[in-house]
C-alpha cells in the first residue's frame, strides 16, 4: 500500500526535491551576486574618495604654488632673484647725488661671486647667493647727507645689500665752525657695501663686467 502510494508521489518528490535545489541555488547566486555589488559598490566609494582626496590634495598644490609664484615674481621684480641690475644701481647713485646736491660721488662694482656657506648650503641646496661688492667714496656737506644717501639706496634701488663698514671723517678746512665754512666739502665717506642677488644653481649665472 505505501510503496503503491510512493510511486505514485515519485514525479512529485522528484519535482520538490528539484524545487529545493533550484532553490538553494537561486539563494547561493543571489547570495555571490549580492557580495559582488556590495564589493563593487565598496570598491567604487574607495575610488570616489581617493579621487577626492587628490582633487583636494591639487587644489593644496595649486593654492600653495600660487602663494609662492606671488613671493617668487615679488623677490623677481625687486631684483634679489635673477641677475643682477646694476644699470639700476648706477642710475640710483647718480640720481641720488643730484637729488641729494653731494658735491662728490665715486662709486665701484666689483665683480659677482658666490657665497660659499656651509648652512646655506645645506639648508637651500638648490638656490646660489651671489655677492657684488660695491665702493662709495663721497664728499659730503653735511654728516647726515651719508644716511640719506644709504637710506635712499635701500628704498629707490632693485635688490638686497648690507653695509660692510662705513667710516666719515671731517676734512681739514680753514675756518674752525662749520658755519663759517665756505666749501660744501666738509666730511669725506668711505663705504663698502655688499649686493646680494639669489639664483638657481642649474640656471646659468651671468657675471657682467665691472661698471
Amino acid at each position: 500500500m505505501i510503496s503503491d502510494i510512493l510511486k505514485n508521489l515519485q514525479k512529485e518528490i522528484v519535482l520538490f526535491l528539484l524545487s529545493i535545489a533550484i532553490s538553494v541555488i537561486a539563494i547561493v547566486v543571489s547570495n555571490s551576486l549580492w557580495k559582488s555589488s556590495l564589493e563593487t559598490q565598496q570598491s567604487a566609494a574607495s575610488s570616489l574618495n581617493y579621487a577626492r582626496e587628490r582633487y583636494h590634495t591639487a587644489l593644496d598644490r595649486q593654492r600653495l604654488l600660487s602663494l609662492y609664484e606671488k613671493k617668487y615674481n615679488t623677490l623677481k621684480e625687486s631684483g634679489i632673484v635673477g641677475n643682477e641690475d646694476r644699470l639700476n644701481w648706477v642710475d640710483t647713485i647718480e640720481s641720488s647725488s643730484t637729488r641729494f646736491k653731494i658735491p662728490y660721488l665715486k662709486y665701484r662694482i666689483e665683480k659677482r661671486t658666490p657665497v660659499s656657506s656651509i648652512n646655506l648650503d645645506r639648508k637651500y641646496p638648490g638656490i646660489t647667493l651671489l655677492k657684488s661688492p660695491m665702493t662709495l667714496e663721497m664728499q659730503l656737506l653735511h654728516e647726515g647727507d651719508l644716511f640719506t644717501i644709504i637710506n635712499y639706496l635701500d628704498k629707490a634701488a632693485k635688490g638686497l645689500f648690507d653695509i660692510q663698514n662705513c667710516t666719515i671723517s671731517r676734512n681739514q678746512i680753514s675756518s674752525n665752525s662749520l658755519l663759517d665754512s665756505t666749501t660744501d666739502r666738509n666730511f669725506t665717506a668711505l663705504c663698502k657695501l655688499n649686493w646680494y642677488t639669489i639664483n638657481k644653481k642649474t640656471s646659468a649665472i651671468t657675471i657682467r663686467n665691472e661698471t
